[in-house]
Order: structure tokens, then sequence, then C-alpha cells
């Protein structure tokens, strides 16, 4: 087998194709992690970089160029990361998988399907299948087994009512979502997969038990002298070693499961039993993987037969919840997956049996890990809420059963509102937008006669371009950005220089080194830069067919969406600076008219409409509804300058007759 880190192998796989869609299949989920260090392999030709800031900006500048492509990701409800929502526009599902009272159960596979196109318009499907789960320690710092193949169309003709089975996993996996339909990626890849004939041989615990497969792909096609297991998690019994001597296997060796800091995660008893009846504890034969400073978490069976070898990759533990058949109705399986590949019978053994082995010379620890529950501990009864924000509204979005009758309130926004037993919108308060910006995580408090518990959700977001960004800047740095409209190289090297010198040391954004002394003579400024920014946007020639989607999208970007060089960003940092007695009200209330007048309305009345079909009456609404919303602000501003009021009209004319 060969070795590899996994994010520079799918690198290198992607070469220099275009993503077009992406699906994961994990248990545990870190989103940061995610964020930062996987989904920046879907996005050529942009340099992430290890400021948070920097990110940040960077991924709003690809929404803006429309290159980021549909990301879906599917993990486990009780093994996500609870402290931090996903902060990037990608479809996220958390699976709580039904199961049997008294009974824990996961969604356990690990799969990655990446759609890539090359120059010639000709897609290929990346597909990998292993152990490894969407975190640091599931692509760093354990070892990991995955398997890795492209897919190609074999087929001149699409499926119209067969699907091969990684449509059968995409479909039924879909159907354990709130929604039960498909993403845009899911759609994507399904598509792609209807010019497919499937011949790798997949397991998949929706579609039959590990040991209903094994019978079908192995123990009837062949005899079985020897078995190798490598898994780092054991059921307590040994009835699945019980059932490979059943079948005619006279060895079976397993993979000590030592922790790096040679512990034995097993409990003694255990491991003793499986000894004693002879199932053999073995390390790696390449002594190399032995002295490897990290935990095995990868999960491999071994079969070699009379006719061939079969090796089986996937998520399988060595237990009963991963062996076992998914039902919804009184299910006792873990959802788990993985391939089998067949070679010929002179494969290297991949592990040597201990001699000798005495268990007084380990210590026993059964790890504590979600992954290996064997009981109880873990509160499993979290309500079926679905949370939406819509940014461009400032609305969150519920969808909740009625038996949750009136126990879920919102913990930390909406004043700890009850949450209803049924659909319904909730207006965001300042407040509420402010925190949810921060981290988009959904605290619900559920409170009953015998408990008081806080579950964790991740919402869905809705036109996330509208998404404020979680930082302050000051409005002068901000028009610096648009003496850069048409240059996208200084641009991104003015927001690296601010990312560094807005990071500290620890990698944390500190907000006071993003502010900046506003003086009078940064009025000009300013008006310059909102000078340069209009003749971008509204140019005084006229656009040519081919020029004028582009132009359009130019004005969703710079009036409607929140990024370092918006005109909405702009807005609130300089209303911030004014509350903050950093600049005159008179200065902002100038501003406030050009931005109505000059941007908002002249985008109201935008002559090359025609043509753009459902895109042009979302965009008008929600232009209207900013130009509004500052009206509001330039009234309030209005009563607080002496003397204004009998010269508005006039200033106002003034402005919109001679601003260019």
């Amino acid at each position: 087998m060969e070795h590899h880190v996994l994010r520079e192998k799918i690198k290198e796989q992607i070469g220099d194709r275009k993503v077009v869609a992406a699906l994961f299949y994990t248990f545990n989920f870190d989103p940061k992690f995610f964020e930062n260090y996987v989904m920046p392999l879907f996005v050529s030709g942009k340099n992430f970089g290890d400021e948070a800031i920097f990110n940040k900006i960077m991924w709003r500048t690809c929404l803006k160029e429309n290159i980021v492509p549909p990301v879906t990701v599917y993990c486990d409800y009780f093994a996500k990361n609870n402290t931090e929502a996903p902060s990037l526009a990608y479809t996220i599902n958390c699976i709580k998988t039904p199961c049997k009272k008294g009974k824990i159960t996961n969604f356990h596979p690990k799969q990655i399907l990446i759609l890539v196109e090359d120059q010639n318009k000709i897609r290929k499907l990346i597909c990998l299948i292993g152990s490894g789960n969407l975190t640091p320690s599931g692509w760093c710092d354990n070892h990991e087994c995955f398997s890795i193949l492209e897919i190609q169309p074999n087929k001149r003709y699409p499926n119209k009512t067969t699907k091969n089975i990684i449509q059968e996993i995409i479909h039924n996996t879909a159907q354990l979502s709130d929604s039960k339909t498909f993403s845009d990626a899911e759609t994507e890849i399904y598509e792609f997969l209807r010019y497919v004939t499937i011949t790798e041989t997949y397991f998949h615990s929706l579609n039959n038990s590990f040991k209903d497969f094994l019978e079908n792909k192995i123990f009837s096609q062949d005899t079985v002298a020897e078995v190798e297991i490598i898994s780092p998690f054991y059921s307590p019994n040994t009835d699945l070693f019980e059932y490979l001597i059943n079948k005619g296997v006279s060895k079976v060796k397993g993979l000590l499961p030592m922790l790096k800091d040679s512990e034995i995660s097993i409990e003694r008893e255990a491991f003793v039993s499986y000894m004693d009846k002879g199932y053999l504890w073995s390390s790696w034969s390449d002594n190399k993987l032995n002295t490897e400073v990290r935990n095995n978490h990868s999960k491999i069976y071994r079969f070699y037969g009379r006719k061939k070898v079969y090796t089986i990759v996937g998520s399988v533990n060595f237990t009963m919840p991963a062996w076992n058949q998914f039902y919804a109705d009184k299910n006792e399986a873990n959802i788990e997956a993985a391939i089998l590949y067949e070679s010929k019978k002179d494969e290297v053994r991949l592990l040597k049996e201990y001699t000798h082995l005495n268990p007084d010379n380990f210590r026993f620890i059964l790890k504590d890990d979600l992954e290996n529950q064997t009981e109880f501990y873990l509160d499993r009864q979290a309500p079926e809420i679905e949370f939406t924000i819509n940014w461009r509204d400032r609305a969150l979005i519920v969808s909740a059963p009625k038996n949750i009758k009136e126990t879920c309130s919102f913990k930390s926004i909406l004043n700890q509102e009850v949450v209803q037993n049924r659909k319904q919108t909730y207006t965001l308060g300042e407040a509420d937008v402010k925190l949810l910006t921060k981290n988009s995580l959904i605290e619900v408090l559920q409170t009953t006669d015998t408990k008081v518990v806080t579950y964790y959700y991740y919402p869905h977001q809705l036109n996330f371009e509208s998404k404020p960004l979680d930082f302050k800047l000051d409005a002068a740095t901000i028009i610096k950005y648009w003496n850069y409209l048409s240059d996208d190289i200084k641009a991104e090297s003015l927001t690296r220089e601010l990312a560094v010198r807005s990071t500290d040391e620890s990698g944390v954004v500190d907000e006071e080194r993003l502010e900046q002394i506003s003086l009078l003579n940064e009025m000009a400024a300013n008006f310059n830069g909102l000078i340069k920014l209009e003749r971008y946007l509204f140019p005084s020639h006229s656009l040519k067919q081919a020029e004028k989607k582009p132009q359009f999208d130019r004005l969703k970007y710079y009036l409607l969406s929140e990024n370092i060089d918006t005109l909405p960003y702009y807005f609130e940092e300089l209303k911030t600076q004014v509350e903050e007695g950093k600049k005159y009200k008179s200065f902002y209330w100038m501003i406030l008219q050009i931005l109505i007048h000059n941007f908002y309305k002249k985008a109201y009345k935008w002559q090359y409409k025609s043509g753009l079909k459902d895109d042009w009456e979302p965009f008008k609404q929600a232009v209207l509804r900013q130009s509004k919303n500052l009206q509001q602000h330039a009234k309030k501003a209005a009563e607080n300058i002496p003397g204004l009021d009998a010269k508005q009209k006039w200033v106002v004319d003034q402005l919109v007759k001679n601003y260019d």
C-alpha cells in the first residue's frame, strides 16, 4: 500500500481540472478545518493563507467570481463539532441515525466524491472511500487508509430507471436528511453517474449487512484459510471472530489496537478472551509502520483465499453495529461503506503475529470515543428541528415538529423565545445578527420534568453573500480597494497585507489592529473612491450584449453582498465610526445621499435589465430594501444636523447633478 498525505494526493488527482461538485460523507466533522484545509482544493488559482481574516475575504471574492463549486457534507449529528457552525455557503446535513431503544448507532461512512472537468469538457469522478473523518485527526494526525480511483462515463445513453450502487448510496443517504431532496452537488454527481456502469465492488450497510457481503462476494466464491483484520475498535464479545472460524478460517490475525502512548484501546477482559480463543494479536509486517507515532484509525480486512486475495478498505470496525444491516425500524446498525479489491494469491502479508504475548505488559484503556460507544452515556433524543438563516432578510426560519410541545427555547438568541410547534419565521434583531455572524451555531435548550439539555444545530444559510463579515475595518481602508477594481493581483496583495497586520501571534484576529484614526482629510479619499466605484459599475459607454451579465454580477456584488470592498460593508463601518464620534454626521449624511441616488436608485432603474429573466426581480427588490434602509438612516442623521432641514433638497439636487 502506498503512503501519501491525503490532501496532497487529492490535489494531485484533481490536477489542473475544474471541480464541478464535491460530496462528502463523514462521521466526525470540524467545519473550521474543512473550510481552511480542504475546501481550498476546489478553487483553482487562489492562494489561501494561514490567516483566518484573509481566507474569509478570499472566499467572498471567490463567490463574487462565481468559482466556488457546489459542496455538500453529510455528518453524524452527535459527532459534529458543537462549538462552531459552518461559516461558508455549502450544504450540510447532520444525520441522526435511527436506532432501537437501548442501542447506539452512528452515521459512519467516510466517502469523498469529487466531479472534475478538463478543458475539453470531459468529466470524471474522483472517488475515495476509507476511514478518515473530516477533522485534523482524520486528515493529518491518524494513520488512515483510503482507496482512490477515477470513474469515467462508459455508456453512450443514460440509465433511465436503473441505478448503479453509487447512485443508490446518494439517493438512500439523501432520504435520511431533513429535506429528503438532492443538493446541487448531489444532482451534478448523480446525473454524471447515469452514464456509468460500475465495475468495482462496493459495500454499503444501507443495502446489506457486512456479513452478507462477505458471504456473497468471498465465502461463496472461494475457500479462505487466513484473515487479517486492522481495526481500532472491537466488540467486547468474540461473536464475529467465531463466525470467521465457523467459515473454515484457520488463522485470524488482528492488529493490536495500540494508541501512540502505548496503551491498548480495548478492555483487558475482552483482549484476553480473544487471545484465549485463538485470535492472533499482531503488529504491522512493515516495521516502519510500527514506529509511527500516531494512532491507527484505518479499517482493513484481508482474506487469503485458495484462488485470490480479497482486500476490503472502508469504515467498518470489527464491531457488531458495523457488521449489521441498517433498517429504518428497530435499527441496530451503523451506516458504513467500503470497497473490495481482488488480487493474486501471492499478496504480501500485512501483519505478523506476536509470540509469547503477555497481557500484564500492557495498560488497557477503553478509548472514550463516540465511534466506540457501547452504553447510552450520550443523550440522543435531540428534537427534529430544522433551521434556516436568510441573511438578506435577516430572518431565521424554523421548522419544528408538533411533538416538541413547549419544551424547547432558544438559548442565546431571540430573547430566549420558545420554539413553536410549526414552521415559523423570526426576525433577527441587531444583537442576534451580530452573534450569528460570529458563529451561526443554533443552541436549543430543552427543559422537561427530569432534565435540562442543550442541543446544537447547524442552520442552512440562504443569500450567503449578504452575511456580514465578522470583523471591523476603517472605511478609509475599504476605499483603498476601489483603486484596484480591475486589478485582482494588487487587491489580493492589499488583503494579505491587511490580514498579516490584523492577526496576532496566536492566529486570532485582533480588531484593535484593524482600526485606524480617521482624519478630516480622508473625506476627499472617500469621495474619490466612490466616484471610481460609480464609474466602474455604471460606465458611460453602452454595454455590448456579452458585457451585460458580467456587469449585472458586479452590481449584485458591490451593492448587495458583504465583503471587504462592497457598499453594505462600507456603510456599516462608516455608521460605526459616526456612532463612535470618529466621523462628522454631516459628512455621513452626504455619503448616504450619494449611496442612495448615485448607486441604489441608479441600479433600480438599470437600463439593461431585459434578458436577465428570473434574476432581475429579486435584485430589484433587494436594491429597493437597501435604498429604503439607507434613507431611514439618512433621515435619522439629518435630525441631528442643525440647519440642514431647509437645505436638504438643494444639497441632494446638487449632489446628484454635480457628483460626476
